[in-house]
């Protein structure tokens, strides 16, 4: 089986999805959908296609027509039976209705905020695209529910296919090392509480209301706590908004805005203490889930969907709303870590049940494999 992976190489879950299919001795490729740049199975990268697209990305409407043009050709020229979809556009109908007679299948894949934060109007465009794939995917059953819920079909080709979290193994392998150790490897303060608030630079990550609550607490809680901010990616724009509201703030904070990969993506859960997740919408956290996997005391909003969390056990700290709750539970959390940590191990199990690519890949193969064409 010839398996390609259509989307956003800079994240780290298509790339992983690619890996864990290779070590299953299925032929598995990734395209970005932005640059057309090919990664083949094996070491291999194709740049002839992004070096084509090149010269059209900045012509409007060309350059759909260009891009889904040498799509098509990657997908016939390679012989691909599946092409997974990661993060659905409706201009894919037409690559569906081209090889829909060729034998490929098509699965769209969910990740949550491409359901959630797209408006009435697109969804109710995209529907003969679902009505075309031949499976579509979510990362958890509560989402699912709510699509089935809103177009009143697609239950019989809709599944919940999970990404794994390499970052787990990383962790575990880390694990042992002095807290100490690691955050003097971060830069780090070693003698205050280390508080993690969100994990990139999009809007919905709500920095401005979560700086705005935390600069109101008590100026002994915020002389034991320092912040850190993960802008690594996302937002550029909000990015720098949000590096301005804590120059003005009087938070003593660090900002991380390079992208960490393996051990450093690990010391940063392993060296905080407690992580602040309150998106506008979710999905399936995996980074809430390796901060919860680091045994951090974790603080989210009721209102995301993490009933599967829920059902399974997993020991974290909800509020109703950002602005007076966040503030009175992280000094809740600080004031009574020790005995809050104790309680955390229970998580460990939960997430690498749910989450590592081991418990996960097989619900992937069975998806590929059996789907109708």
């Amino acid at each position: 089986m010839r398996v390609l992976i259509l989307g956003n190489t800079s994240s780290v879950f298509p790339k992983e999805l690619r890996d864990e299919l290779s070590k299953k001795a299925i032929k598995a490729s990734l395209l970005d959908n932005k640059t057309l740049e090919l990664f083949l199975d094996g070491l291999s990268v194709d740049r002839s296609y992004l070096l084509k697209f090149k010269k059209y990305r900045n012509i409007p409407k060309v350059n759909v027509l260009v891009k889904l043009f040498l799509i098509g050709k990657i997908i016939k020229y390679n012989n691909f039976d599946v092409v997974n979809i990661h993060y659905s556009f409706w201009q894919a109908i037409i690559l569906l209705i081209l090889f829909r007679k060729l034998n490929v299948k098509f699965i769209i894949t969910f990740y949550g905020s491409d359901f959630y934060r797209s408006s009435l109007k697109m969804k109710k465009k995209q529907t003969l695209l679902y009505r075309l794939a031949n499976a579509l995917t979510f990362t958890n059953p509560v989402t699912k529910e709510e699509f089935v819920n809103l177009y009143h079909d697609f239950e019989e080709k809709s599944y919940v296919c999970r990404f794994g979290l390499k970052t787990l193994d990383y962790i575990d392998k880390n694990r042992e090392k002095s807290k100490a150790h690691i955050k003097k490897h971060l830069n780090y303060k070693i003698d205050k509480v280390i508080v993690t608030c969100g994990y990139n630079a999009t809007k919905a990550q709500q920095h401005e209301k979560i700086i705005n609550e935390l600069s109101s607490l008590d100026a002994n809680l915020l002389s034991k706590i320092q912040f850190i901010f993960p802008l690594t990616y996302g937002d550029e724009r909000n990015r720098d908004r949000v590096k301005n509201l804590l120059k003005e703030s009087e938070l003593d904070y660090l900002v991380l805005d390079k992208f960490l990969y393996e051990d450093d993506n690990a010391y940063i859960k392993l060296g905080s203490d407690i992580m602040i997740n309150v998106l506008q919408t979710d999905s399936f956290s995996g980074s809430m889930q390796e901060f919860l996997y680091a045994e951090n005391i974790v603080i989210t909003g009721k209102w995301l969907p993490y009933t599967v969390l829920d059902n399974h056990g997993i020991k974290y700290i909800k509020i109703d709303q950002i602005e007076n709750a966040l503030g009175s539970k992280l000094n809740y959390a600080v004031e009574n870590i020790s005995s809050l940590k104790k309680e955390l191990e229970i998580n460990i199990n939960i997430v690498s049940r749910l989450s590592s690519w081991n418990n996960t890949i097989d619900r992937w193969l069975d998806t590929f494999e059996n789907t109708q064409k």
